[in-house]
């Protein structure tokens, strides 16, 4: 089974013991598998009376998968299926970028080797986000609502970080498995091979949200069962740590979010600018980053989405403010006059086009929001409606809302990390 691992270090993890698959290099059992798994279950899971009773759950899905998949519980005892991912470096996720770990391995200065994601788009249950399959995704959930179904779930638990999103998106595109998924009322774009089943269905009988992790291999982020699923369409998902203010770029460093004490209010100290050298800054920086609009009039798209016959442009001004939608795709973003070159951080974050070619094509992933709003809240991947220009995937981030909007086209996913 491919792993979701960028290398295999089978080696460097069983002299530290930490064991996800249970073979060694040379096929050999490293250690009786059973025993690895009640110690990986014991680790996440300290001091939850009802552990026992998942164990069988836990065994399954690590033997299953590798050990690539894992079950955390929360702090009522009860499960999510999770992913395991190693850091990152970012050299080793795009070409041109420098050696070090990506920010969404580090919180507050810290790094963590592993952490854990949701397999699977959020359901919510007694006021709760769980990460399991067959379920119609939540959705009607405001940020700061979604924030604290994940939040509320114990020590370690978070929505997904910005961060670890833009750490996927680069994987993803690296090693050529740009997910596919509903993108056009319960299949891929045009392709009615690449369908799941129905979680909701509309007034007019057309499938719109699909069953978690229903969709087949090419709707999981590695194209392998062990993957995340339902990245690409679906329900958007907000990630926190990045907004659009009167379009300047500003972020929540690293993946500080996942601090349940980190405040991602409106005036909030923790939010940064971002200088075109990629230090950082106060928002309201005259020389901080922005992003401006610039039109292309050989271009004539239909306008479902506001205008999308434009490009963005990184800029320390903005010359073209507007409330409408604009959209435009990541892989045409440019350089305003006087910028060499985008920070890593953007890059990293999957906010601009790589330095140098990398892996699978960009395709027409978009960014699209107004750039005149106070605050403006990210949502990533797409939803089951972004097939008219193809543009949902792992780099379509639309910035259309305010933090207070419910809509059944937005979702989230869980994170977890061992704090």
């Amino acid at each position: 089974m491919k792993s979701v691992f960028i290398e295999d270090d089978a080696v460097r993890r069983a002299k530290k013991g930490i064991l996800y698959d249970f073979l060694a290099p040379d096929g050999s059992e490293s250690r009786d598998a059973a025993d690895v798994i009640y110690a990986r279950f014991r680790e996440f899971n300290k001091r939850i009376p009802s552990s026992d009773d998942y164990l069988d759950l836990k065994l399954a899905v690590e033997a299953l998968s590798g050990g690539t998949n894992t079950v955390i519980l929360d702090d009522r005892g009860l499960p999510s299926v999770m992913v395991l991912l190693p850091k990152m470096d970012s050299a080793n996720l795009s070409n041109g970028l420098d050696s070090r770990i990506h920010p969404a391995f580090i919180v507050d200065e810290k790094v963590h080797d592993t952490v854990a994601v949701g397999k699977y788009l959020s359901y919510v249950r007694d006021g709760r986000a769980y990460s399991m399959p067959g379920r119609d995704p939540a959705n009607m959930y405001t940020f700061d609502e979604s924030l604290a179904l994940c939040r509320d779930k114990g020590k370690g638990w978070g929505l997904m970080p910005f961060s670890l999103w833009g750490a996927l998106a680069l994987w993803c595109k690296k090693n050529s498995t740009m997910p596919q998924g509903n993108t056009n009322y319960g299949q891929f774009n045009d392709n009615a091979a690449s369908v799941a089943p129905a979680g909701k269905i509309d007034r007019n009988g057309r499938t719109t949200r699909t069953l978690t992790g229903a969709g087949p291999l090419s709707w999981f982020h590695n194209g392998q069962w062990d993957g995340i699923a339902d990245l690409c369409g679906n329900v958007f998902e907000f990630c926190p740590g990045f907004r659009f203010c009167d379009g300047e770029l500003q972020i929540i460093p690293d993946a500080d979010v996942m601090n349940p004490n980190c405040d991602l209010s409106f005036h909030s100290d923790r939010w940064r600018a971002i200088l075109p050298d990629g230090t950082l800054t106060h928002p309201g920086d005259r020389n901080s980053l922005k992003l401006d609009y610039s039109p292309c009039p050989e271009k004539n798209a239909p306008n479902t989405y506001g205008d999308v016959n434009g490009r963005w442009v990184l800029s320390q001004t903005v010359s073209s403010f507007t409330e409408e939608k604009r959209g435009g795709t990541i892989r045409e973003m440019g350089l305003a006059e006087g910028l060499n070159s985008a920070p890593q951080i953007l890059i990293e974050l999957g906010l601009f086009p790589e330095r140098e070619p990398t892996g699978a094509p960009y395709g027409n992933d978009i960014f699209s929001g107004p750039n005149k709003g106070e605050e403006m809240w990210p949502c990533r991947g797409g939803n089951w409606y972004d097939y008219t220009y193809w543009c949902a995937g792992m780099f379509r981030t639309s910035c259309w809302y305010d933090r207070d909007v419910r809509a059944d086209t937005c979702g989230l996913r869980l994170a977890y990390y061992s704090l």
